[in-house]
């Protein structure tokens, strides 16, 4: 509600420090920041909203900032009759914000006849200056809005952020965590990706040898860049400790899980995590993407297609979505749906990591090598784990382990789902398969 309209970020900011807040006491269901954003500015109806949510009471509120002066509304209301169990106006100096966090969720604690207890840790670990504080948070609002270039945007408020104050150990983390993600998506090369991440992260450790995120985005990169999954998993542990029942030990205990799954070629625990995950985050397309995924790996094959269903409906337009569905939808022996719905897939490298299979079982080989031709011409130096499952999909097993072979001189991160993937069930008896079991160092069995 600033006059400028321009401090968006920071409002968002406060509401994921609350979130964050809340999360850390056990008693209480706090859902995640996707799904609570989803109504952010919006003038629905409380009781439609805690339906949509599935919760019992609401923590609304608004900021005013002008300089150095914060006007802070905070009301918590039961979701059933609409009554104010609370509220209260804090005018503030922008120093105060850390105060006036605790204040709010140690408020809306007591009235809900919780105690908040020791789990409950200050927020804005490894932050003093309460510009870099502000800095942090623009970088985080482009980081999570996560359009075409708002990653290097992100970093670039980081930065800032590490000049103002070079111990901030959470902006270092924070830098890190956006290298990896450039790396991961490709927009990056392996090797800087990398070394610019690791090379933050010890930044980040060597001022705070105990912050949670920079533990757990140190163990994204031993999973994702060097398939080391002792020392991934290390971090995961390492962070889940650190930070107790808050968001990074959720997103820590389910890579966790998800490298547990590649060993044993089972989902169940991912499966758990994320039943429970879509409770905590009932509106977001990406909670209900991955729980359909699991659930096409796990062979509930209809349970992934109402996932999926769900993700789109949230989220008609999201990455991958499309295509993943269609991939189920052939499983499922509906092939001529599955083609219409892989055409629905705006990312062609999507489409193309399902539609060769799909024309190879509906008989149409030539459109089927025509695909395999177009996913391996463009996206051969980068994607060499799809073409090889498109090739385990037409029975080319050759072909699918020199594709695996160069996935794995790429450092592809899909690897790791290769004993997951029921297109690659064929492979399995070939002493080719052991042996690369061994160099992933997975077990064979």
């Amino acid at each position: 509600m600033s006059e400028k309209h321009d401090q968006e970020y920071f409002s968002d900011g406060l509401s994921e420090e609350l979130i964050d807040h809340l999360s850390h006491n056990a008693n209480l269901k706090v859902i995640a920041r996707t799904s609570s954003f989803a109504f952010k500015g919006k003038n629905e109806d409380m009781r439609t909203i805690a339906t949509k949510l599935g919760v019992a009471n609401l923590l609304e509120g608004s900021v005013r900032k002008a300089g150095a002066e914060l006007r802070i509304t905070a009301q918590l209301i039961r979701a059933t009759d609409g009554v104010h169990l609370w509220s209260q106006i804090y005018e503030r100096k922008l120093t105060d914000i850390f105060k006036v966090q605790d204040e709010i969720s140690t408020t809306v604690a007591r009235e809900l006849n919780v105690a908040l207890g020791e789990a409950a840790r200050p927020v804005a670990v490894g932050t003093t200056s309460i510009a870099a504080y502000n800095l942090i948070l623009q970088g985080n609002y482009f980081y999570y809005r996560y359009g075409t270039g708002d990653i290097e945007k992100a970093i670039t408020f980081y930065r800032q952020a590490t000049a103002l104050e070079p111990r901030n150990a959470l902006a270092w983390a924070r830098i890190g965590e956006a290298y990896a993600a450039l790396g991961s998506e490709g927009q990056l090369s392996y090797k800087s990706a990398r070394s610019q991440a690791e090379g933050a992260l010890q930044r980040a450790l060597a001022v705070d040898p105990d912050l949670a995120r920079a533990h757990y985005v140190l163990g994204n990169l031993y999973r994702d860049f060097d398939q080391d999954w002792e020392a991934a998993t290390s971090e995961y542990e390492r962070a889940i400790a650190l930070d107790a029942h808050g968001d990074v030990a959720s997103d820590a205990t389910y890579n966790s899980a998800e490298i547990e799954a590649s060993k044993s070629g089972r989902v169940d625990t991912v499966l758990r995590l994320l039943t429970r995950d879509v409770a905590r985050n009932p509106l977001d397309a990406v909670s209900f993407y991955l729980l359909g995924v699991a659930q096409y790996e796990s062979g509930d094959l209809e349970d992934s297609a109402a996932a999926f269903r769900k993700s789109l409906e949230l989220n008609p337009s999201y990455e991958g979505a499309h295509a993943e569905y269609a991939v189920t939808l052939l499983a499922l022996g509906k092939s001529v749906e599955a083609l219409a719905e892989v055409e629905r897939e705006w990312d062609e490298l999507g489409k193309l990591s399902a539609l060769p299979c799909i024309y190879w079982t509906m008989g149409r080989h030539g459109d089927s090598d025509a695909a395999t031709r177009r996913l391996e011409d463009k996206y051969g130096d980068n994607a060499a784990y799809l073409a090889a499952a498109n090739h385990a999909c037409r029975a080319e097993i050759d072909l699918a382990f020199e594709w695996l072979e160069r996935a794995y001189r790429q450092h592809d991160s899909l690897l790791d789902e290769i004993k997951i993937n029921p297109w690659f069930r064929p492979l399995h008896g070939d002493p080719r398969y052991k042996a690369l079991l061994r160099k992933l160092k997975f077990p064979e069995t």
